[in-house]
């Protein structure tokens, strides 16, 4: 109570009310601060619904991007959005812009992460850009552009992202139609992102990198350049009102990262990534994750390898039915492997996955016998027509060239005589 203020007389039950209020106050205070502890991303923003950390990727998402794997990690829930219109046609980028982005703020703001690479700015209304904008800003995602003739200032004519709403939240000034290369070199080895990955002086893509010229903005913090004649910011980030943004000049896709995506930690790059970049923890045994994302992936590759096996064999009657049991239970095993990874239980998720590959290996072995059953007859036909065939031919040479009966020596000819 505060000193020199009047005491009005209270009632017993208003008193024992007021003494419990005061009683939980400070639980009610503790509850608020977890939960603004939780909304600044402090523990790391996930899906409520999933667990998982979505990710909306706007540009070119497709085979060769690192979109792929994005999509076999665990963790994350990618959403893809064409915007390129270098790889794709500019109808197919509005009709996807126009079919596929969220139709309104609290759907784009409930991704984490936003990823801009290659997405033409010419194409977005101006209210998807200040949604952009306004989902790192005021709801904490996190931004990445990546680097290519359609990113930041623009190659060949494409629109400047510096000019847009989304220009506002990015921690460089986009410079039009400049583009620039060099040496990669990593100024800050110690940040928790960098520090993440198994980077080492003159790693093949890092000897040479083209990308966009950028300026870095003040208070933005630069990871990494590029030298040669010019230097420029190649990894750049800030943080933005509640949420973060990142800067790569460089290009990720064959446009000007192929030798990046030749890297082995090429898919860890993008999903350590994602981890920075919506304030999840980032694992401090790569190796193992590394392996365990590298399961999951081969997982899936193999489990689409099978089933168009069990498709080609039920074309020729074979009943598949034992295969789609193998492939329950290896499913089964999958989907406690990924619980695990969900977890942060990388090691037990690595060992639940190895089985779960076994399983399915088991099922490829037992497809191909039930294939093998179901065309035997085809195999037999065909013997049967080889074999009719190479004993007709025999029979056609035995007669005509070591029979002799049907062959007439001639005394003379009209030459001879």
């Amino acid at each position: 109570m505060a000193r020199g203020r009047p005491i009005e007389k209270r009632s017993t039950v208003q008193g024992n009310e007021n003494r419990q209020i005061y009683r939980f106050t400070p639980l009610v205070a503790l509850l608020i601060l977890f939960s603004a502890l939780a909304g600044t991303g402090a523990a790391g923003s996930r899906d409520p619904e999933t667990g998982r950390i979505k990710v909306l990727y706007i540009g070119e998402p497709n085979g060769q991007s690192p979109y792929p794997m994005l999509e076999s990690d665990p963790l994350m829930m990618p959403y893809p959005v064409v915007a390129s219109t270098v790889v794709y046609s500019i109808d197919i980028a509005k009709r996807s812009i126009r079919l596929y982005m969220p139709r309104n703020y609290e759907v784009l703001s409930s991704y984490q992460v936003i990823i801009l690479s290659d997405a033409n700015a010419a194409i977005f209304t101006p209210t998807h850009l200040s949604w952009i904008r306004d989902a790192v800003d005021e709801g904490g995602s996190g931004l990445v552009m990546i680097g290519g003739y359609e990113a930041f200032g623009g190659m060949a004519g494409h629109a400047n992202w510096g000019l847009t709403a989304v220009g506002e939240v990015l921690p460089v000034e986009c410079l039009p139609s400049q583009w620039t290369g060099g040496k990669v070199i990593i100024l800050e080895p110690d940040h928790p992102f960098v520090a993440s990955l198994p980077i080492e002086p003159n790693l093949p893509w890092m000897r040479g990198y083209d990308g966009n010229m950028v300026e870095v903005r003040e208070g933005a913090l630069e990871l990494a350049e590029t030298v040669d004649r010019e230097i420029n910011p190649f990894w750049v980030t800030w943080e933005y009102g509640a949420g973060r943004s990142f800067a790569i000049s460089g290009d990720w896709t064959p446009g000007g990262g192929v030798v990046f995506m030749r890297w082995e930690y090429y898919g860890d790059f993008a999903n350590n990534l994602m981890l920075y970049m919506s304030r999840n923890d980032l694992p401090d045994d790569l190796q193992t994750v590394h392996m365990a994302r590298t399961r999951f992936h081969e997982y899936k590759s193999s489990k689409a390898y099978l089933f168009a096996v069990m498709e080609f064999g039920e074309k020729f009657g074979a009943n598949m039915d034992p295969v789609v049991e193998i492939i329950d239970r290896a499913d089964s095993g999958f989907s406690d492997a990924t619980r695990a990874y969900l977890d942060l239980d990388y090691e037990s998720s690595l060992g639940l996955l190895d089985e779960a590959m076994q399983v399915l290996v088991d099922g490829n072995e037992r497809a191909f016998q039930l294939k093998d059953q179901a065309m035997i007859w085809i195999y037999l036909i065909e013997w049967s027509v080889v074999t009719s065939t190479f004993a007709i031919c025999g029979v056609v040479v035995w007669t005509l060239m070591v029979r002799r009966r049907y062959y007439r020596e001639m005394g003379s000819t009209r030459f001879s005589a």
